[in-house]
């Protein structure tokens, strides 16, 4: 397995946004808790050992972590870049002014961030947004 994002692109040259097959993950399918931001990371880079990836590299380890809310709350931070890629703009966006607290939750929204951030492309939660704010208007 590849443990590289891969950006889907519109015939345009766009990013895309969502895949239309986009299955979520049932809240019956995951713990109703949320996990400590040790035991996500652990976790993390176990299943990058695993995957022969690189457990120095942030961007491999990310990729690994699991979503800890929302509706794809138990997918990796690296299915969702890659499935939901309007969500994580979402996401990112909606997180402008929020103050990282010392919380599981706090800890698991400002990785996925981090995430990301780390690409070149994820810069385009900025555009997109004000796109949306635009022909919302």
């Amino acid at each position: 397995m590849n443990l590289r994002q891969k950006f889907a692109r519109l015939p345009s040259g766009d990013l895309r946004m969502i895949r239309r097959e986009v299955p979520m993950v049932s809240t019956g399918s995951v713990p109703a808790l949320f996990q400590s931001p040790d035991v996500v990371e652990d976790q993390a880079v176990a299943v990058v050992r695993r995957l022969g990836g690189d457990v120095t590299s942030r961007q491999h380890i990310l990729g690994q972590y699991t979503i800890q809310f929302a509706k794809y709350r138990g997918q990796t931070f690296y299915w969702v870049v890659e499935n939901a890629l309007g969500f994580c703009a979402y996401i990112v966006y909606d997180m402008r002014k929020e103050a990282r607290v010392d919380t599981p939750l706090s800890a698991n929204k400002f990785a996925l961030k981090e995430c990301v951030n780390s690409f070149p492309q994820g810069s385009f939660y900025k555009e997109m947004i004000n796109y949306l704010l635009y022909i919302h208007v």
